[in-house]
């Protein structure tokens, strides 16, 4: 009788394990919203592509590659059943360099690996070491971009909200300390991120205001910006889509009672903000957006993909600026997009900090760019990066922590998130070993088709409304 009750509670055991097991994997699946299995696909033009062979786990690169390039490998791989549970990933090794690209949980097809931090003049072997997955196929491809930015280059920033800049392009922007950072919003919106000092709404979110307008202006300083070269416009969060819709009207702060766009663009120290005109609607957007590319005269603009990214705030930041470019006629330099809200899922770039950002989910190549651009990032500048998000207030966790039973609870749903692999911070996504751009000429704007397929996408319908700034 003994022997029956002990097997069956190793049964009750197992099933529950089994259980537990089915479920962990349903939870992790929920972080994406498509089917992990797919090809990516991506047509690149103007890149270079060489077919390569994988020989025993390493492959072989032209001897007259070099460093300076951005360049992928296209792999097919399948996750093993653990890779359901733990993050697929292959690490890369190229002499004394080391970088790891993570995939989705479960992920399978075809992907590609960013080797641009392991192009260098003394190796040109890199090794593949698999991690919870298999490379089904030895035949692989390098696709490469010989690009690189001029040192005296003048950088201009757009951030829709206090730390995109951060999370996108402090990297990049720390190299280049004539670099000029621009933030539209005051980032008031959001949830009561302090609610337990100040239970009034409307003194929350004045408060959440001024502090991360603050954060905008002086965390660029850590880089060596001067602080002539950062303005944030003080517009507000969430309506820059509204205000594309209802121009001329006057869009209110959606948590505030006002429309006054002083209420934060007033932080400003930078002697340019004495110029700023307008109030809270799209043609102020696109005036002082114009007043600032005068100004500024830059060679490169880093700004959000407006198809790529999902955000509204961030999508018609762009579309102001590219407004703002036409209505201007300038033609010279370079667009390079980012996206910190990517399209097909959130949890973008996947994995563990310090691993690669390489190219994100697309499955019916509509992301529209020329080439692209990948910023290497030493551990260092890992580092400094960390200490700039973590000055900026919103992405830290809120002052809750300072009460031992709430700090209790924080722990408790931080160790459920992990446990369900959807952990999805910016220290954990934006803190890599490199930052990614899409580039695109700005001289393109100018082909109307081009245009079309940067907002809607490469397979976009012929009978969407196009943007009135398309076709004035």
């Amino acid at each position: 009788m003994k022997i029956k009750n002990f097997l069956s509670l190793i049964g009750l055991v197992i099933l529950a394990i089994l259980l537990f097991v089915f479920l962990l994997k349903i939870k992790r699946s929920e972080i994406f919203n498509y089917d992990v299995s797919k090809n990516y696909y991506y047509t690149f033009k103007n890149a270079d592509v060489i077919d390569l062979k994988l020989n025993n786990g390493k492959v072989s690169l032209p001897t007259n590659l070099g460093n300076g390039k951005t360049a992928f490998l296209r792999v097919k791989i399948k996750s093993s059943f653990l890779g359901n549970f733990f993050s697929p990933n292959i690490e890369l090794i190229s002499k004394n360099l080391k970088v790891i690209d993570f995939f989705e949980y479960g992920g399978s097809g075809t992907r590609y690996l960013n080797i641009s931090s392991l192009l260098n003049e003394e190796s040109n072997e890199i090794e593949l070491n698999s991690k919870y997955l298999k490379i089904l196929d030895p035949n692989i491809e390098l696709i490469f971009y010989p690009n690189s930015i001029k040192t005296d280059s003048k950088i201009l920033v757009i951030s829709p909200h206090p730390d995109d800049a951060e999370i996108a392009a402090f990297g990049l922007y720390s190299k280049f300390p004539n670099s000029f950072v621009l933030t539209i919003t005051a980032g008031e919106n959001g949830p009561m991120q302090y609610n337990e000092l100040f239970t009034d709404s409307l003194q929350h979110y004045l408060k959440k205001g001024q502090i991360r307008t603050i954060n905008s202006i002086t965390v660029p300083l850590l880089a060596g910006i001067s602080h002539e070269n950062v303005l944030n416009f003080g517009y507000f969060d969430g309506t820059i889509k509204e205000m594309y819709d209802d121009n001329p009207l006057n869009i209110p702060s959606l948590t505030l009672d006002t429309k006054i766009v002083d209420t934060f663009r007033s932080f400003n120290i930078s002697s340019l903000k004495d110029s700023l005109t307008g109030t809270s609607n799209w043609n102020s957007l696109v005036q002082n957006l114009q007043y600032v590319l005068n100004s500024y005269q830059p060679d490169i603009i880093v700004l959000p993909h407006p198809h790529m990214d999902s955000h509204s705030d961030h999508q018609f930041s762009t579309i102001g600026t590219l407004q703002a470019l036409k209505n201007l006629g300038i033609k010279n330099g370079e667009l390079y997009f980012y996206s910190n809200h990517q399209l097909e899922t959130e949890f973008f770039p996947f994995g563990k900090a310090g691993g690669t950002i390489s190219l994100p989910p697309n499955f019916n190549d509509d992301y529209y760019f020329s080439s692209i651009y990948s910023n290497p990032l030493s551990e260092m500048e890992q580092m400094e990066k960390v200490l700039a998000l973590d000055a900026m207030n919103d992405l830290r966790p809120n002052t809750e922590w300072r009460f031992w039973d709430k700090l209790l609870k924080l722990s408790y749903d931080n160790f459920k998130v992990t446990l369900k692999g959807q952990q999805n911070s910016y220290f954990k996504r934006a803190i890599r070993s490199n930052e990614l751009f899409f580039i695109i000429p700005i001289k393109e704007l100018y082909d109307e088709n081009t245009l079309e397929q940067l907002i809607y996408g490469k397979n976009f319908v012929q009978n969407y409304t196009v943007l009135d700034f398309v076709c004035p």
